[in-house]
């Protein structure tokens, strides 16, 4: 029931991820303009989320046909879980401008992989060299401007 339901709200994410997109401005002189990656993304929810409501509707059926002879415990840690990265994208939203993007994609992926059971010191390396070279790639080779953050805004290149 939880994955079918966690699939819908997929599906209605990337609904609204491609609605919002499609209200960003043209470019003339090119053949995409800055909805295409978001356009990407929303699509990719939606069939991830009809995926994986889909391959549930099977076992729904079976649980509301069926008595009920006990009922589940509901996993609420499972459910926070899940929701996690959503709560952490967020976070890089509101924190990003104070704290700025290199320190707020750091502990994001500190978080994550910290969770999923990996050790405390190599989150850490593993975490602030992929947040530095993200920054890094984006603000110097791709020239796309990241917040720098007023915390560390005079130690940032």
């Amino acid at each position: 029931m939880r994955d079918f339901l966690l699939g819908l709200a997929f599906v209605i994410g990337g609904g609204v991820v491609i609605a919002v997109a499609q209200t960003y401005p043209t470019m003339p002189t090119l053949q995409f303009g800055p909805s295409l990656f978001p356009s990407l993304i929303g699509g990719g929810m939606v069939i991830g989320g009809l995926v994986l409501a889909l391959t549930r509707v099977g076992q729904l059926r079976i649980a509301f046909a069926g008595p009920r002879a006990q009922t589940p415990r509901y996993d609420y840690r499972g459910l926070l879980i899940s929701l996690l990265p959503c709560a952490l994208i967020v976070f890089y939203i509101l924190a990003s401008e104070w704290l700025g993007a290199p320190l707020c994609m750091a502990v994001s992926m500190l978080i994550l992989m910290l969770l999923r059971g990996a050790r405390p010191w190599l989150s850490l390396i593993v975490s602030l060299v992929v947040a530095t070279a993200i920054y890094l790639l984006f603000s110097r080779y791709l020239l796309i401007p990241l917040p720098e953050g007023t915390l560390l805004s005079q130690i940032l290149p």
